[in-house]
């Protein structure tokens, strides 16, 4: 790893509830380095999805700090966060969350779109292929498979080229031939174009091929294993 892409430095979380508060993080402290393949890990509830809405910057702490590519998001507005993920962030749910109306070219369109850059069917074809899915442009989500409309999801987020991605449960409704395939596949797009992946999981395959495993617990990191940890 060549370098810090984005710095979580004490954050917490508290959500309202009724005359209390949810304590959702404490205390996360995080370095995600350029070329990552790191999995977030634990429990329901543990704080994962939390953390990765925070990278991501569908959310703000609490209290404490995020950079993401240098930039701090703590004190951003709204229209700036929105202009971050559009540009900097692409992401994989584990719902596709693809258009239903339109092709897979066209839903892969739309992150050009979000992001300002110049609309290309080309370029868009190029992300497709990459994903082995050259022959299937003009198909609509419901004429592809689970994992071919996740491949489209892959080929959505990183058509823009962004910072990172954010893959929450990619594979969580995917089945296990499937999953392993599709993880294969952005085990190669990171080793080969060194985009950089952050995944929230409960799946031992994520665990497996994640070059990272940081543990959370009760909105707490737990531990870490694989590449930089202590």
């Amino acid at each position: 790893m060549s370098s810090s892409l984005c710095e979580v430095s004490a954050v917490e979380k508290r959500y309202p509830l009724g005359e209390t508060w949810v304590q959702a993080l404490q205390d996360i402290t995080l370095d995600v380095q350029v070329g990552d393949f790191l999995a977030l890990s634990g429990p329901s509830g543990s704080g994962k999805t939390t953390l990765l809405n925070l990278i991501g910057c569908l959310d703000q702490p609490t209290s404490g700090s995020i950079q993401l590519d240098g930039v701090g998001l703590s004190d951003l507005s709204a229209k700036d966060l929105a202009a971050i993920r559009a540009q900097k962030i692409g992401f994989v749910f584990q719902s596709f969350n693809l258009i239903p109306v339109l092709s897979a070219v066209e839903n892969v369109e739309i992150a050009l779109r979000l992001s300002g850059q110049e609309m290309s069917r080309e370029i868009c074809a190029e992300a497709l292929s990459a994903v082995g899915l050259g022959d299937f442009l003009d198909r609509r989500p419901s004429q592809l498979s689970g994992g071919q409309q996740q491949r489209v999801a892959i080929a959505r987020a990183l058509v823009k080229k962004p910072r990172i991605v954010i893959a929450d449960e990619p594979t969580a409704n995917l089945d296990s031939s499937t999953g392993a395939a599709v993880l294969d596949l952005m085990k190669r797009l990171n080793e080969e174009r060194g985009a950089t992946f952050i995944f929230s999981t409960h799946d031992p395959m994520v665990l497996e091929r994640a070059r990272r495993v940081v543990q959370l617990r009760d909105g707490r990191i737990v531990g870490e294993t694989g590449e930089n940890s202590a």
